[in-house]
């Protein structure tokens, strides 16, 4: 039907994972009541799915489904390495049960001749390796402000406080400390990067991977840059 006003099509999106390691849901709430205290508006409304694999035994799935849902995330289902059983059970109940994509294991093609090379058709630039302008800021960021850069980098000349929050589609850059919330690659920029002067960030995210503060002891309190290796952010010593 052409002319049909739906369609459904296959596609991808990042979605947040929380991974239980315990079925004691007092446990479980008091741990998800530690994370989201430290970045309320970040976690608002985030689709989670709810990887239940390392746990060995049955739990309540409603529970775990409502106790979620008390956090104000938005539950999507379960995931996870699980029996058959287990699945026709979480659907049962009125529950999506999410499968992860397989790794790619097939052989990577051969290299194509100088020839074949010539021919080929040169693809649009995707959307990291577009050059982004920046926007540039000047003065502190406070509590309570938020900047977005969209499509540029951001570039802030000043120190970011905690409760503020700045944005951008491209790379972030402080020359000050960082000590609020920063969101590097909102749109998807898998190799966006944020630098500061001083890493004290509450939360830093980069395509939808996300550090607390607690995840970046190692270079805290310094000159710092954070990026993304595959699925997981790297901070390393900016100087």
């Amino acid at each position: 039907m052409a002319d049909a006003s739906i369609e459904f099509k296959g596609s991808s999106f990042t979605l947040s994972v929380l991974h239980l390691k315990s079925s004691e849901l007092a446990d479980i709430r008091a741990d998800l009541t530690k994370k989201v205290a430290q970045a309320p508006d970040f976690f608002y409304l985030v689709p989670v799915v709810v990887n239940i694999e390392q746990l060995s035994c049955s739990i309540d799935y409603q529970a775990v489904k409502n106790l979620v849902a008390e956090f104000n995330f938005t539950f999507v289902g379960f995931t996870g390495a699980v029996t058959k059983e287990q699945r026709l059970h979480i659907r049962e109940l009125g529950f999506s049960f999410v499968n992860t994509a397989k790794a790619n294991t097939s052989p990577k093609p051969a290299v194509a001749k100088k020839s074949e090379v010539k021919e080929a058709t040169v693809e649009a630039p995707k959307v990291d390796e577009h050059l982004y302008t920046d926007k540039v800021h000047r003065g502190q960021i406070r509590s309570g402000q938020q900047i977005y850069a969209k499509d540029q980098n951001l570039v802030i000349i000043g120190s970011v406080s905690a409760g503020a929050e700045v944005i951008a589609d491209g790379n972030i850059h402080v020359y000050g400390s960082l000590r609020g919330r920063a969101i590097a690659g909102a749109k998807g920029h898998h190799k966006a990067q944020i630098y500061c002067q001083n890493l004290e960030a509450e939360l830093v995210s980069i395509n939808g991977n996300y550090w607390l503060s607690e995840s970046m002891e190692e270079n805290w309190g310094s000159p710092a840059f954070i990026h993304l290796t595959d699925s997981e952010l790297t901070s390393s010593k900016l100087i």
